[in-house]
């Protein structure tokens, strides 16, 4: 039933993603974009509800609202909204960081901080400090502190998705870790397009990974079964 449900929608959602990018190259104006990208999310919000039921996760359900609303605001006006916009995409980051919460385990801190992991850590941190540092001469003051929550919000999620991968608990990894950084991607593009250099194919990029980004998170929450620490093997501790 599962595989029945889930197949359905995911035409559903493909058809819907294909014409949603098609449009974004060939409309003469992205407000029309308006009319295709929300269902894009409705499609997945009944995809959700139709799997899980009873069983639903309200605080995907508000992360789901959140983009569903920002699909409509930021194609109507992005420039009006920006401080909508930042709200609610802190507020589904936020929300995100939250239901990962779970599948955290407690290990020694240690198995956090090799080489690799430091760097890593920094390279988000700088180019989410790059795209911020752009954006501040070209965004009134009062916004900036709405761009500051929102970089801040990115990055503590940006952690979390990371030592859920790095820890390799779960066979779903991969999947969340495409899935953040497509969302690094979709949000540090998406402002440098609105202000500094519009193009057609930025927008057809920050679309693919904004629908790619929502959809793997999804199908790790549906997948992926929290590991408990004492089912955990000893190689971890």
């Amino acid at each position: 039933m599962f595989k029945i449900k889930s197949s359905f929608f995911d035409i559903l959602f493909f058809i819907a993603v294909i014409a949603a990018l098609i449009m974004s190259v060939s409309l003469t104006s992205r407000k029309d974009l308006i009319y295709i990208s929300p269902i894009v999310i409705l499609i997945l919000i009944f995809k959700y509800l139709s799997i899980t039921k009873k069983k639903a996760d309200p605080k995907f359900l508000l992360a789901l609202l959140a983009f569903f609303i920002l699909n409509i605001i930021s194609f109507y006006d992005y420039n009006e909204y920006f401080n909508a916009i930042s709200l609610l995409t802190s507020g589904y980051l936020i929300l995100f960081t939250l239901i990962l919460k779970k599948y955290l385990i407690k290990s020694k801190l240690k198995s956090f901080l090799s080489l690799s992991v430091i760097l890593g850590v920094f390279l988000v941190g700088y180019v989410i400090y790059a795209v911020v540092d752009l954006l501040i001469d070209q965004i009134p003051n009062y916004n900036i502190i709405f761009m500051f929550i929102c970089a801040l919000c990115l990055f503590i999620y940006a952690i979390t998705f990371a030592m859920i991968y790095i820890s390799d608990n779960y066979a779903t990894g991969t999947i969340l870790l495409a899935s953040g950084v497509a969302t690094i991607f979709n949000l540090g593009l998406s402002p440098i397009n609105e202000y500094f250099l519009y193009n057609e194919i930025f927008t057809f990029l920050i679309l693919f990974c904004h629908y790619l980004s929502l959809y793997l998170f999804m199908t790790f929450i549906l997948k992926t079964k929290v590991v408990k620490d004492n089912d955990i093997s000893s190689k971890y501790f």
